[in-house]
């Protein structure tokens, strides 16, 4: 049985994850709105990326929801392998180009998604160590 501790917890993280496809719906409606090229989950990070630059949003708003859909990204790829078996002939006859765009593409977001992380670790420690500074100098005052 559950404690209330774990109660709350998946409570936060089902809230979190509720803002966050709140978010991606906003996305999806601007893109339709303005008929963009790109997606409206793109959008959506975009939107994202400036309400936490501009200070509307925490980061602990979303932290616990998109850690936990980052833990289980394995389970949002399973539709890319339905794909394959339903589409055997065009895998058959290009699957080769298929299989150099899916790696070059793997390898291309992971690279990005290293360097993205990367930056926003040093940017969340440079705006704790800002704090702290603001901090110390109040406490000093």
């Amino acid at each position: 049985m559950l404690n209330k501790t774990k109660w709350a917890r998946i409570g936060l993280i089902i809230f979190q994850l509720l803002l966050l496809i709140v978010i991606w719906e906003i996305g999806a409606l601007i893109q339709q709105w303005l008929d963009l090229p790109i997606s409206g989950g793109v959008i959506g990070l975009f939107l994202v990326l400036a309400a936490l630059l501009s200070g509307v949003f925490k980061l602990q708003w979303i932290k616990a929801g998109s850690s936990f859909i980052l833990g289980d990204l394995v389970l949002l790829f399973v539709p890319c392998v339905v794909g394959v078996v339903k589409y055997k002939d065009l895998f058959l006859t290009q699957g080769w180009q298929l299989v150099l765009a899916v790696t070059l593409g793997t390898i291309l977001v992971m690279v990005i998604t290293a360097y993205t992380v990367f930056w926003g670790f040093k940017l969340e420690a440079a705006w704790k160590a800002k704090r702290q500074v603001k901090l110390q100098e109040a406490e000093q005052k």
